[in-house]
């Protein structure tokens, strides 16, 4: 994002990102989760936005999963957590430019 010239927020783990999600969540209209964090995976993280999102009515942000696990199982895993899109790392500039410059 930096690269990007777009405004960001980092957590260390997967239970940081929720709550700094929770916090303003009108503020996120993109969520990079890494899927293997300390303390709350990102599978975890993704399942628990989109509850608060349900529950609190909020606008659904995009979430994309970015892990170096490319496993079918892994990519199942994501989309059954509620993320919007699955990149493996290293991600293409091209590709996350490209989908920053959809959700402006």
């Amino acid at each position: 994002m930096r690269k990007l010239q777009r405004p960001f927020e980092t957590a260390e783990n997967g239970l940081v990102a929720v709550q700094q999600y929770a916090s303003a969540p009108s503020s996120f209209a993109l969520v990079l989760m890494d899927m293997s964090m300390p303390i709350m995976d990102g599978f975890t993280a993704t399942e628990t936005i989109r509850v608060l999102e349900e529950k609190n009515r909020w606008r659904r942000c995009m979430i994309i999963a970015l892990t170096g696990v490319a496993s079918a199982e892994a990519r199942q895993r994501a989309f059954t957590s509620g993320v919007d899109t699955f990149l493996t790392k290293p991600a293409s500039m091209q590709k996350l430019k490209g989908i920053v410059e959809e959700l402006e």
